[in-house]
This record gives C-alpha cells, sequence and structure tokens, in this order.
C-alpha cells in the first residue's frame, strides 16, 4: 500500500517552494525547519551577502557531510554487531 502525496507550500531562505511528499507532515515540517536554519546560519557566518544559490550548494555540502559522517558510523557500528554475533555463535556452539 502507497502512501498518500501531500503537497505543502514552504518558505525557505525568504523562498516560497510548492513541496510534494508522501512523508509525515511533522517530517516534512522538520525538513523545512533544518534547511532553512542551515542556510540562514550559513549565511550569516559568511558575513558577506552572498547569493541563495551557492548558500544553498552550501548547505547540500553541509547536509550531505552529515550524511556520510552518519552512513559510515552505522556500517562501523553494523561490523561491530556481525562480529559480536559471530562470537556469540562460535561460542553457542563450542559448547
Amino acid at each position: 500500500m502507497s502512501k498518500e502525496l501531500k503537497k505543502y507550500k514552504a518558505r525557505i531562505f525568504g523562498e516560497l517552494y510548492s513541496i510534494v511528499s508522501d512523508e509525515e507532515d511533522d517530517f516534512v515540517l522538520e525538513v523545512v525547519r533544518k534547511v532553512d536554519c542551515l542556510m540562514k546560519e550559513i549565511s550569516t557566518k559568511n558575513n558577506a551577502t552572498v547569493d541563495a544559490k551557492k548558500i544553498a550548494v552550501l548547505t547540500a555540502l553541509k547536509v550531505t557531510e552529515e550524511l556520510l559522517a552518519l552512513q559510515e558510523l552505522m556500517e562501523k557500528e553494523q561490523s561491530q554487531s556481525d562480529r559480536i554475533l559471530t562470537l556469540l555463535n562460535e561460542e553457542e556452539f563450542s559448547f
């Protein structure tokens, strides 16, 4: 069963966007809030007026950096879990 697509209007970094998503309302609102906050944070850190396109690219780079770090962490955690399960299975069969 597929989720229902919903349309949203969201203001991100002063611009109004139409968003279509099948995610829960709260999740979409949190994503919009996070992107808007990151763009504003990056804009204020640069002190100079930088165009919105450059700020959007810098925001995408930041989000991708965070995503890759989390994926790497998950892979390490999975690898560690696999090793623990292997050790437990070896102990089980050694009795």
